[in-house]
């Protein structure tokens, strides 16, 4: 487990999903101490290390902010509210069902992440008078001496988040931009099963690029290290790059497998200097994500 300051009072907690380096949540340290996202199943107690590790006791956390209901993103939910009875869960309320009665969810993420899945451990489930959905609109959560506004923002999944801190001007991009593996230095479109859409995914682009953040943040992973005007440009600009990529090969090979191959050698090139079942399992996503938008699969 590694803990790193974003700035004062944010931290990150690696989860170590794979590899170090991969995923990470966010605690922010207030009067009402608040962690947005929450891992997969097996990270519950690197999460609660790394809030010790933080300087904070995990007893002392008050809100559980998930950007959307993938099992890498929600799946130590359950683990946390046991050991925390009285914590706020806010998601979407299109999905909040799936924090309470899994078995959908679960199902649904074998297809979509197929071997891949079994490493990641069996979400349990939230008690529902711990959830708090929250509607298109969204919703700002006061943490005290700062605010976490919930900006609705489709395209990877319906039921997406970002959350923007506005006395910081620090925005938590979920995976509205992508995903930015840093060890790689590359940022990679958030394609996946099985709701991605490319429109959607271009328009929130642009309406959390009017922000204006000194700062983005992502579950994958750790701080943006350039401007963040590049990191919208980039966004857009693989977005577009990477679905006119995948068509083309998929035309030449008319193969999902083939297609898959070459994304991972000629795209992601992420192992090393990761370990290989993470350029297998983004470049399984990306491929299928893509296809599916276009529904080829």
């Amino acid at each position: 487990m590694t803990a790193f300051e974003v700035v004062d009072g944010v931290y990150g907690i690696d989860v170590e999903m794979f590899d170090s380096g991969v995923a990470s949540v966010y605690l922010f340290d207030d009067d009402e101490p608040t962690l947005v996202d929450a891992g997969i199943a097996t990270t519950a107690q690197k999460i609660t290390d790394g809030i010790e590790a933080c300087g904070l006791s995990p007893s002392e956390l008050s809100n559980l902010v998930l950007s959307h209901i993938h099992v890498d993103h929600t799946g130590a939910a359950s683990e946390l509210v046991d050991a925390i009875p009285n914590l706020d869960v806010y998601i979407h309320e299109s999905t909040a069902p799936h924090l309470v009665n899994p078995s959908g969810l679960i199902e649904s993420s074998k297809r979509a992440m197929g071997d891949h899945f079994d490493l990641m451990g069996k979400q349990g489930s939230v008690p529902e008078e711990n959830v708090v959905g929250i509607g298109n609109g969204g919703t700002v959560i006061d943490l005290g001496s700062n605010r976490l506004e919930l900006i609705y923002a489709p395209g990877h999944s319906p039921d997406h988040f970002a959350v923007w801190n506005p006395e910081r001007k620090l925005l938590f991009a979920a995976e509205c931009l992508g995903l930015y593996l840093k060890e790689a230095d590359q940022l990679l479109p958030p394609a996946t099963l099985p709701n991605f859409d490319v429109d959607e995914v271009a328009e929130n682009i642009e309406k959390l690029e009017t922000l204006d953040p000194d700062r983005i943040v992502f579950p994958h992973f750790g701080e943006w290290p350039y401007d963040s005007d590049e990191a919208f440009e980039m966004a857009e600009t693989e977005l577009h790059r990477y679905d006119e990529w995948i068509l083309e090969r998929y035309r030449d090979t008319e193969s999902r497998d083939r297609t898959k191959e070459a994304v991972a050698r000629e795209l992601l090139d992420l192992s090393p200097p990761y370990d290989p079942v993470v350029e297998s399992f983004f470049s399984t996503l990306l491929t299928d994500g893509y296809l599916k938008y276009h529904d080829i699969i």
